[in-house]
């Protein structure tokens, strides 16, 4: 196939912008606000699931609290009952007796109710204070969430302006390509992670990298200067520079 020096360097243009458009899409992937972000996602939603067991702990400790202290107020207001029926003195000696009796034996209750509600009270407060402690991390995380969002907001609209003006000027470039050496780029790109042409700079090939042997250098530098090149091991165009 045979393409003018200035065809096979406007292709070769082509790749520049191509490498330049890969390298900023890399870039775009590899962005260290991408990993940062998926770390602090980590972290939020394992701070949400365990603000909801501990939210969820927080209303059990208050339905038992609460029932505590129904608890102590029946026993508190059975007390009192009992004191003024005692104090009135209307009832026989024996149904005073009884009635000291249970007012003695409430009171032990209360003290024995008083105690467990209060304990109650004491995990009620370590628990509100570790709501507390997780809200304010939430908060931390979401706010850390966002500055990471803006950053990488900002990096990922440079890299895409980037990306749109090499877009640009590759696609000024392809109208002044013939057709078949384009249709050949893009064949061999498309089956060679994104590198359809290399240069071809001494007796190396940019494209693979790999020295050329002397027998077929002697055989390019015997080709007229609008013959394209093959690489013989990438297969990709090879444009001499």
């Amino acid at each position: 196939m045979q393409a003018s020096v200035e065809q096979q360097n406007l292709i070769l243009q082509v790749q520049y912008l191509d490498d330049e458009i890969m390298q900023a899409n890399t870039k775009l992937k590899s962005l260290p606000e991408v990993e940062q972000l998926a770390h602090i996602e980590k972290r939020i939603t394992a701070a949400t699931e365990e603000l909801a067991t501990v939210n969820a702990e927080a209303d059990a400790i208050a339905l038992e609290l609460r029932r505590g202290e129904v608890d102590v107020e029946t026993v508190t207001d059975r007390i009192k009952k009992d004191e003024i029926r005692l104090n009135a003195g209307t009832a026989s000696p024996k149904e005073l007796e009884q009635t000291q009796h249970e007012i003695e034996t409430l009171k032990k209750r209360q003290i024995a109710l008083e105690e467990i509600e209060l304990e109650i009270m004491m995990r009620s407060e370590a628990v509100q204070e570790r709501l507390k402690v997780l809200n304010t991390d939430l908060s931390s995380l979401e706010v850390l969430k966002s500055e990471i969002n803006g950053r990488m907001t900002t990096a990922t609209t440079e890299i895409n302006l980037i990306i749109l003006a090499k877009q640009k000027s590759k696609a000024d470039l392809i109208p002044s390509i013939e057709k078949p050496l384009m249709d050949l780029y893009l064949k061999i790109s498309g089956s060679s992670n994104g590198v359809g042409a290399a240069s071809l700079v001494g007796n190396k090939c940019n494209g693979c990298h790999l020295a050329i042997n002397a027998v077929e250098m002697d055989r390019i530098k015997g080709l007229a200067a609008d013959e394209l090149l093959r690489c013989e091991e990438c297969r990709r165009i090879l444009v001499r520079i």
